[in-house]
Parts: C-alpha cells; sequence; structure tokens
C-alpha cells in the first residue's frame, strides 16, 4: 500500500510542519476559536424553530468558516506587504493553511451535525458540535503542552461551558 508524500513540499509535509511549530499551532488554534464563536454567533441568526433551508444552513457554516479565513489570511498577506516586520517568519502560505484548515475542520463538524440532527434541532446540534469542537481542541492542546489529564479536561469543560453560553444568549436574552 502506497503512501502519501510527506516531504518538506508535500501538503503532508507542510501540516507536519505547521503542527510542530508552535506559533503556526497557535495560530490554527486562535483562528478555530475565532470562527468557532463566529459560526455561533451566525447560527444564532435564525430562529431555531423555523431554521433556513440545509443547502443555505450549510452557505452560512462554509460561508463563515472558511470564508472568514480566507479574509483573514488576505487581511493578513496585504498587511505583510505593506508592513515590513522582521520578526515575522511565517509566509503567507504557511499562515493560509494553518488557518484554512481549521475553518474546513470546523465546517466539517458542524455540517455532519446539521445533516444528522433533525431539522427542527439542527440549528441547536450545530451549535453544540462547535462548542464540542472548541473544547475538545483545547483538550488536545492541553495535552499536547504536558498538562495532567484532570487540568486539560477542566480547561475543556470551562471551553465548553463558554461556548455554550454564547451560543445560548439568544435563548437565555428572548431574543427572537
Amino acid at each position: 500500500m502506497a503512501t502519501a508524500p510527506r516531504g518538506p513540499r508535500s501538503l503532508l509535509g507542510r501540516w507536519d510542519a505547521m503542527r510542530g511549530d508552535p506559533s503556526l499551532r497557535r495560530e490554527a488554534d486562535m483562528m478555530a476559536f475565532y470562527l468557532g464563536v463566529t459560526l455561533l454567533v451566525a447560527l444564532n441568526v435564525p430562529q431555531d424553530g423555523d431554521p433556513p433551508p440545509l443547502p443555505e444552513l450549510l452557505l452560512i457554516i462554509w460561508g463563515t468558516t472558511v470564508g472568514l479565513a480566507l479574509a483573514h489570511w488576505f487581511a493578513l498577506g496585504l498587511s505583510v506587504e505593506i508592513v515590513h516586520d522582521p520578526a515575522l517568519h511565517h509566509t503567507p502560505g504557511e499562515m493560509l493553511l494553518s488557518q484554512v484548515v481549521m475553518g474546513v475542520a470546523l465546517a466539517v463538524v458542524a455540517s455532519v451535525a446539521v445533516l444528522v440532527t433533525p431539522t427542527a434541532w439542527e440549528l441547536r446540534g450545530a451549535r453544540v458540535a462547535v462548542s464540542v469542537f472548541v473544547a475538545a481542541l483545547v483538550v488536545l492542546e492541553s495535552r499536547v503542552e504536558g498538562r495532567p489529564v484532570r487540568q486539560a479536561l477542566a480547561l475543556g469543560a470551562v471551553a465548553l461551558g463558554l461556548t455554550l453560553a454564547v451560543a445560548t444568549v439568544k435563548s437565555v436574552l428572548g431574543l427572537k
């Protein structure tokens, strides 16, 4: 069985390099957290009892995550061109990969949640999936950084609680 090439110029090689570089990993994680909160806000716009049609809901998910990651990358690339920063040691391409990978991962998780959840609950299902994604990423990165399992799970629980709080603000405030 053949394996995909992992040289430094291959996509998998670049992924390995990104995961091995703490500043690129932090950039990817920051993008995931930012996109997660933004997606939660976007999923709070439609009414739970009257969600948009499935194609429109998927467009909201993918446009918010991947579209916003691409917009962020564009802004970063433009700013790199006009403001010289000798401390910057990542190319716009490396930043693009680190940001878009997280956008795609988040979009896939939210899309699967929407596709497997009954229509009346698909917005709530997507919000919970996004919150769990953020919490799982916190636990994973906490473990990678050497935190004990209990501490990593506690940080993940805090992240889950905070993102679920963001996701339910609409309901708590009674906004229609």
